[in-house]
């Protein structure tokens, strides 16, 4: 089940933002503490966190910041009274805030704010699988690299395209020849 996190001093916040959310078909976890927010935050998926802005503990800004550097596809949306650039500009630079919603809120716009959230959880949890695998290839290739010194550097005929004889005959050699024509046609596509 998809989790979100709220975070406010206020218990009486924390209980509205539970009852509106949960509407949502969605676990919510509400904590006055910022500290238990990023122990969840570090152990759990956690897909969206809201947090106030003006918290005894840190500010809202403060806990996005580190709960970015813990929890990266963690969307963060931050709540505040305070409709001032300062509040704006420290979200942004501390913490990345996808959102800001002002207090008092309306609770439909905030369910809005909420799924556009969680939609872009979504998007961010994709884009680390995609950098996930593009990493996994590179150093495959580092280590094919390594082991055969040579064998991923390929030179390009007069139209550009890849030549590639030489790495033809070192790949039979070996045996990967299959390996060498996937990477020839990909690296032709570019």
């Amino acid at each position: 089940m998809t989790t979100i996190l709220c975070v406010d001093d206020d218990p009486n916040v924390l209980t509205v933002l539970g009852r509106v959310l949960q509407r949502d078909g969605v676990e919510v976890r509400t904590t006055e503490s910022p500290t238990d927010a990023l122990a969840w935050i570090a152990h759990d998926d956690i897909a969206v966190l809201i947090s106030d802005y003006d918290m005894p503990e840190m500010t809202g800004a403060q806990l996005c910041g580190q709960a970015k550097r813990l929890r990266p596809e963690t969307v963060r949306v931050l709540l505040t009274g305070q409709r001032d650039l300062q509040t704006a500009v420290e979200g942004i630079n501390q913490g990345e805030v996808f959102r800001f919603v002002s207090k008092p809120f309306d609770h439909g716009a905030l369910r809005e704010v909420v799924k556009a959230a969680l939609e872009r959880h979504r998007e961010l949890v994709a884009l680390s699988g995609d950098r996930a695998k593009r990493e996994r290839a590179a150093a495959m290739r580092e280590a094919i690299e390594r082991e055969y010194p040579g064998i991923t550097t390929v030179n390009r005929d007069a139209d550009g395209h890849y030549a590639v004889p030489e790495a033809r005959a070192f790949a039979a050699e070996l045996g990967v020849t299959d390996l060498v024509q996937v990477l020839v046609a990909r690296s032709n596509a570019r």
